[in-house]
C-alpha cells in the first residue's frame, strides 16, 4: 500500500487512529497478499483507486461443460452478459463460449429477507455441490479466469499547484471485463488483460470526468507475488494444501494479521479472497463454504442477480462500512456465481440504502498450458505489480 493510499483511508475514516511505521508495513503486506486485484493503480497528478477488500467471485463450474482447444482446458459457462464475445470466438488459444444475460443496474429494491433456506444450509449445498467439477492443473500451468466487474472507485480530491484550491472527493462504479493468467504455483509472472467498459455513476454521486479517460483494452505482465506467507497465498498449488475439514479451514481462516476491522470480517474477507480469479480445489471449497457458515454475522439474504445477470441465492454480511458483502449462488445448482454489494448503512457508505454498489460475475475458469507472451503484450504497456496491482 503506497502513502497515497494510506492517506485516504484515513481520510476515509477519520475517526480511526493514524497508521504507525509497523501498520503501514503490514497494510502494504495485506495489500500483497489479497491478490488478483484490478490492475489499475494510481497515475500521475491523479488520487488512487480505492476498491472494496471482497473482489470479483469465484467461477460458477458446470459438471461435464469441458472445451478442450489445444494446450489448454476451460470449463464454460452460461450467462455471459450480453456484450461478450460470439459464442464460439476464439480467446488466444482456448475457446469459450455462453448464452446472453443482463447486466444489473446500480440500485436495486431492498431485497426480502429469504426465510426459506438459511445461510448454513446454502452453504451446506453449495459444498456438496463443490465436488461435481474438478480440474487439475499441473504447478508448471497457468489458471486462467474470465470475469466481469463492477466496483466502487473512489478519489479524495487533489490540490491545484497554482490556484491552492482542493478539488472535491469523487466516486463513480468502475466496469471492466478481466482475462487473467496466473501460474499454478504462483512462482512464474502471469499475464492480465483488462477491457474497460462505460463506468457507471456510483449511486447519490455524479459521475466525474476522470472516470472516462481509462478506455480500450490494455495488457500488461503480471509480476509473479513471492515470499507470501502461506496464509496469504492464493495460488493453486498452495490452495491445494489446505485443510479440507470445515474445523481445520475455519481456523485457517482466523490465522495471521489479515487486516479487516474485526477478526470476523476479516475471515470473511479471506474467503472471498481464495474463491476468485484462482481455482480452488473441490476438498477444500467444500471446507471452506461450511466454514463460512460459521462466522458470526453470515445470513442468508434472498435473491439476487450477478454481474451477468444470472439470479441466485445471497449469503452475506454487513461490514463496518455500511455495505452488505454477498456471495451469490446458483439457485437450482448452488455453484459460486459472484458476488456484489448492498448498502444497508447510507451515513457509514456515503449512498442511499439499497445502492448496489459492487457487482461482478466470473464467467469462465479454466487451465492453459502457458499465458500470451510478452512480445503479444506491446512495450507500450506498463508491468502491473504483485498479484493485479497497478
Amino acid at each position: 500500500m503506497n502513502e497515497d493510499e494510506i492517506e485516504l483511508v484515513a481520510a476515509l475514516r477519520p475517526e480511526v487512529a493514524p497508521y504507525d511505521t509497523e501498520a503501514r508495513l503490514k497494510a502494504r503486506g495485506r495489500l500483497l497478499a489479497a491478490g488478483r486485484r484490478d490492475a489499475r493503480g494510481p497515475r500521475a497528478g491523479r488520487p488512487p483507486v480505492r476498491r472494496p477488500a471482497w473482489r470479483g467471485p469465484y467461477a460458477r463450474v458446470l459438471a461435464g461443460a469441458l472445451a478442450v482447444a489445444a494446450g489448454a482446458t476451460v470449463i464454460v459457462l452460461t450467462g455471459a452478459p450480453v456484450d461478450a464475445p460470439a459464442p464460439g470466438t476464439s480467446a488466444g488459444r482456448e475457446t469459450v463460449t455462453g448464452t446472453g444475460g443482463r447486466t444489473g443496474g446500480e440500485t436495486v429494491a431492498a431485497m426480502p429477507r429469504f426465510t426459506v433456506v438459511s445461510a448454513s444450509e446454502v452453504l451446506d449445498r453449495a459444498a456438496r455441490a463443490a465436488s461435481r467439477t474438478d480440474l487439475a492443473p499441473r504447478d508448471d500451468q497457468f489458471v486462467k479466469v474470465e470475469s466481469q466487474t463492477m466496483y466502487g472507485a473512489f478519489g479524495e480530491g487533489a490540490v491545484n499547484v497554482e490556484t491552492g484550491r482542493t478539488t472535491g472527493q469523487t466516486r463513480y462504479l468502475y466496469r471492466t471485463r478481466r482475462t487473467i493468467w496466473l501460474s499454478a504455483d504462483g512462482t512464474r509472472d502471469g499475464v492480465l488483460r483488462v477491457e474497460h467498459l462505460e463506468p457507471r455513476a456510483y449511486p447519490g454521486w455524479p459521475v466525474p470526468p476522470s472516470a472516462y479517460e481509462e478506455t480500450g483494452v490494455k495488457t500488461m505482465p503480471l509480476v509473479s507475488c513471492g515470499g507470501l506467507p502461506d496464509h496469504a497465498r492464493t495460488d493453486h498449488a498452495a490452495l491445494r494444501r489446505l485443510p479440507t475439514d470445515p474445523e481445520g479451514m475455519r481456523a485457517h481462516l482466523y490465522t495471521g494479521d489479515r487486516g479487516g476491522e474485526s477478526k470476523d470480517e476479516a475471515a470473511f474477507t479471506a474467503a472471498g479472497d481464495m474463491l476468485r480469479e484462482t481455482y480452488m480445489p473441490p476438498a477444500q471449497r467444500a471446507a471452506l463454504f461450511k466454514a463460512v457458515g460459521t462466522i458470526p454475522g453470515v445470513e442468508a439474504t434472498g435473491r439476487a442477480p450477478d454481474a451477468a445477470g444470472r439470479e441466485g441465492v445471497g449469503v452475506g454480511r454487513v461490514g463496518l462500512d455500511g455495505v452488505r458483502h454477498e456471495l451469490i449462488f446458483d439457485s437450482e445448482t448452488y455453484e459460486l456465481l459472484g458476488e456484489r454489494g448492498i448498502v444497508v448503512d447510507a451515513k457509514a457508505a456515503g449512498s442511499p440504502v439499497g445502492s448496489l454498489v459492487a457487482s461482478t460475475a466470473q464467467l469462465s475458469v479454466g487451465v492453459a498450458d502457458e499465458a500470451p507472451g510478452v512480445e503479444e503484450v506491446g512495450a507500450e504497456e506498463k508491468k502491473a505489480g504483485c498479484g493485479g496491482g497497478g
